[in-house]
């Protein structure tokens, strides 16, 4: 039984071990790997964080862990942004947006239509970005998201600044300020929205204070892009004021700010354009030149960048397939330790069997013992009340004989007291008739006298006594003779008065005797017969 029980837990450690391999995954490690993920993405190393994004992409779909699915897949997207794939990344969009219809709820709907939002925005296709942006948008209205609204409002007022559409910009910003207070980084993108509305609308006066005012906010290495836009602002506002010499001086700012080379085929083209207003041909040919340098720069590492996206797709998909080649093994590992289980789980069920039909014979045989011994305890009982009842009967026999001995025995006490007296009688007459000196003269008299002595010495009734004696108490005299083999038939007449319980007066009279001979006949008998000092002669002839 013990091994059974052991065998049994080892059984129940190795399916509690197999569940533990095979749902390692929560939904909190899971958004820890994703967070990860991201980490890296913002790291530039974009292969790494694509591997573990679709590895909890796959675990995510497999447990239907949704939220999870969604932030990978949507990260996944975003990679692939960053590597200027916009064909790979939007593939990735609308997956994310499928899940979040499907089985999340608004705000993640609204987070992907941003998203492909701004990638339109960035191919310069600006009414498919208005359309994604507006229609996140009203997600944000529709849940009540006021911070979300301002956002997607302050990307609504860009996109219709880039459409030249400035009253429609004026809108959004209006709407999109106030929400943004507490918001500071996506204040300062609305405030360059609102510069560059102003410069549309040709009010240059406040579309300045406002660039002013942004400008020493944007001194970080990180902040290079939105500096370069307000400079450009500003250039074009004296432009527009006719200060071309303080254009062009902004213009050179931002062409020596910017570091990368997204920006700089836009910043080339304006001061080819502005140095051309200013007469100065020459130096609007060299620009124009870098603007075609610039192009083909940026053509170049575009190049460069679809060549490392094409090599991140080529370790994505070799790692997609030692990904399908080990959960090929995992499931392999799995029917092989199910089938452990299942031959274990058979085994115990056998085991089990017939343990359970060992104990139920084990249980009949225990009951048919216990019916056995309960019978054998009930016969015992019955023979036991049947020898009480015996010997209640043989008691009350033996009382019975008893009693009937006594009644016999107190017949021949009577019987021998009897002759006693008839003997003491005749003895007196005897005696009487001895003394009379008439009758002693006689001799017919004295015959008769002779005769009456010789009959109290020879009375044959005396044996006709010890005839009835020995029927009633059978054995008695033959156990004493064989016992004691040296008392003389004296002793034993004397004995039998004795075992009858007669007293010495009534001994002394059947014998002839005096009492007081009586008593010392029966303390030599008493040693005669080797009896204990604390034993009475009676009590032992009781016992023979």
């Amino acid at each position: 039984m013990r091994e059974t029980s052991h065998l049994f837990i080892k059984c129940i450690a190795l399916l509690i071990a197999i569940n533990i391999y095979s749902q390692a995954d929560t939904p909190k490690s899971l958004d820890d790997q994703i967070d990860e993920g991201i980490a890296l993405m913002f790291q530039k190393k974009h292969s790494k964080s694509i591997e573990l994004l679709i590895n909890a992409e796959a675990i995510a779909k497999k447990n239907d862990w949704y939220e999870q699915a969604f932030r990978s897949t949507l990260n996944i997207g975003s990679n692939y942004y960053l590597l200027s794939d916009f064909g790979e990344a939007v593939l990735y969009y609308l997956q994310a947006y499928d899940i979040a219809i499907e089985h999340l709820d608004s705000r993640q709907e609204m987070t992907v239509l941003n998203n492909i939002g701004i990638l339109y925005f960035q191919e310069e296709d600006l009414l498919q970005a208005k359309n994604y942006f507006f229609k996140a948008y009203q997600k944000a209205k529709g849940i009540g998201d006021e911070i979300k609204v301002g956002y997607y409002a302050v990307n609504l007022a860009l996109v219709s600044n880039k459409m030249k559409a400035p009253d429609s910009a004026q809108t959004y910003i209006e709407e999109a300020l106030p929400l943004l207070k507490k918001q500071p980084n996506v204040l300062l993108q609305g405030k360059m929205a609102q510069s560059e509305m102003l410069l549309l609308k040709k009010q240059y006066a406040k579309s300045e204070d406002i660039a002013l005012k942004l400008l020493p906010k944007f001194q970080d290495v990180s902040q290079v892009e939105n500096r370069v836009f307000i400079l450009l602002v500003l250039a074009e506002i004296k432009e527009g004021q006719n200060r071309l010499d303080k254009a062009l001086q902004y213009g050179i700012e931002a062409r020596n700010t910017q570091a990368g080379i997204e920006n700089r085929e836009e910043v080339y083209g304006y001061l080819s354009n502005l140095y051309g207003k200013m007469g100065l041909l020459e130096k609007a040919l060299i620009y124009k030149d870098s603007v075609i340098i610039a192009s083909d720069s940026l053509t170049t590492i575009r190049n460069r960048r679809l060549f490392e996206t094409e090599k991140v797709k080529f370790q994505i998909q070799n790692y997609q397939h030692e990904l399908s080649e080990s959960k090929e093994i995992l499931r392999q590992e799995r029917r092989f330790f199910y089938g452990i289980i299942g031959i274990t789980v058979l085994s115990m069920g056998f085991i089990l069997w017939i343990f359970r039909s060992n104990s139920i014979k084990h249980r009949q045989r225990k009951t048919i013992v216990e019916l056995e011994l309960a019978k054998e305890k009930s016969d015992y009982l019955l023979i036991e009340k049947q020898l009480r009842e015996q010997e209640t009967l043989a008691l009350l026999e033996q009382e019975r004989f008893k009693n009937e001995l006594e009644a016999k025995n107190r017949k021949l006490t009577a019987k021998a007291l009897y002759l006693s007296s008839k003997n003491d009688l005749i003895e007196e007459v005897v005696q009487s008739l001895s003394k009379n000196t008439e009758i002693s003269e006689n001799p017919e008299l004295k015959k008769q006298i002779r005769e009456l002595k010789k009959h109290l010495k020879t009375d044959t009734q005396w044996d006709s006594f010890f005839t009835h004696f020995e029927e009633i108490n059978q054995g008695f005299l033959d156990r004493l003779r064989s016992k004691h083999e040296k008392l003389t038939p004296s002793d034993i007449r004397y004995i039998t008065y004795l075992y009858m319980n007669l007293s010495n007066k009534e001994i002394s009279s059947l014998l002839n005797i005096t009492p007081q001979s009586c008593r010392k006949r029966k303390e030599r008998l008493s040693s005669k017969l080797n009896i204990p000092d604390e034993t009475t002669i009676h009590d032992y002839l009781s016992m023979i």
